[in-house]
């Protein structure tokens, strides 16, 4: 079954990951804009990594996994509290989220849920509403109950079209405030978030229709396979291929495709000639 990963951060994967993926069927990968284990100090060092996950991640993605690999541009909220940097590159931020490798606005949200943050979150929603963009938010990993109701707030006030907003890292605390909110609901596949037997059970009462799973895969103890063990789990519970081809394919397909940007045709035509 071909799988469509909507959130890995494969900048910290090896190649052997991307072997493994590639092998497990994972055929698309979309890379938000994410935290690298320190804060940066300079704007610059943002734009070099943007440039990095557009440029040279996809094609290690499609040379050792034969993966397609996309990504979101945004200032991540765990750096949005340095004021002075994070409006500096959401300056900057345009030729990066014209680039065709761009998919989205994102990650962006809320970390530590304070006004700084909230003025960056503010600033790219407005920008993405502006350029009819799509946005994937992060809800928090502290205080998160509080959190995702605030940035369904926000989301309300700015206007977002709820058809264009993935609402992130979902689990057995939010997702009912996520899936109220009618946007795309996620939840990352991950030991600190939302385990195998726990996805199967926000699947069991929450269904399949604009629900999505990722391996968010970053420095932490992550396994970039936990979609398709996911989808064996499933499998295992009952489900038919056609409703786990729904999670772990169409939707993301769905979602992303509203972008313009997502030919897998064109893309492979890019990479063989």
């Amino acid at each position: 079954m071909k799988i469509f990963d909507p959130h890995i951060h494969c900048y910290s994967r090896t190649t052997d990951d991307y072997q493994r993926m590639g092998a497990a069927g994972v055929r698309v990968v979309v890379e938000p804009s994410f935290w690298l284990g320190s804060d940066r100090q300079y704007a610059e060092s943002y734009f070099d990594y943007f440039k990095h996950i557009l440029t040279f991640e996809p094609t290690r993605a499609k040379q050792f996994g034969n993966i397609e690999h996309f990504s979101c541009i945004g200032m991540n909220p765990k750096e949005a509290n340095n004021l002075e940097i994070a409006h500096e590159v959401i300056d900057g931020m345009g030729e990066y989220l014209e680039h065709e490798r761009c998919l989205a606005l994102g990650e962006i949200g809320f970390d530590l849920i304070t006004d700084a943050e909230e003025e960056i979150m503010v600033r790219q929603l407005q920008m993405a509403k502006e350029l009819d963009l799509l946005v994937m938010v992060h809800t928090p990993h502290t205080q998160k109950r509080k959190g995702t109701y605030k940035t369904c707030e926000i989301l309300e006030q700015v206007g977002i079209n709820k058809d264009k907003v993935i609402l992130d890292h979902n689990n057995q605390d939010t997702m009912d405030i996520a899936v109220d909110y009618g946007a795309w609901s996620a939840m990352t596949i991950y030991p600190t978030k939302v385990l195998v037997d726990g996805a199967l059970e926000l699947l069991g009462k929450y269904g399949t229709d604009r629900m999505m799973i990722n391996t968010a895969a970053d420095w932490g103890p992550a396994d970039p396979l936990n979609i398709a063990n996911t989808a064996l789990a499933m499998r295992k519970a009952g489900y038919s291929d056609e409703e786990i081809e729904k999670l772990v394919w169409d939707n993301p397909f769905n979602y992303y495709k509203q972008s313009g940007k997502l030919n897998l045709e064109k893309q492979q035509e890019v990479h063989s000639n």
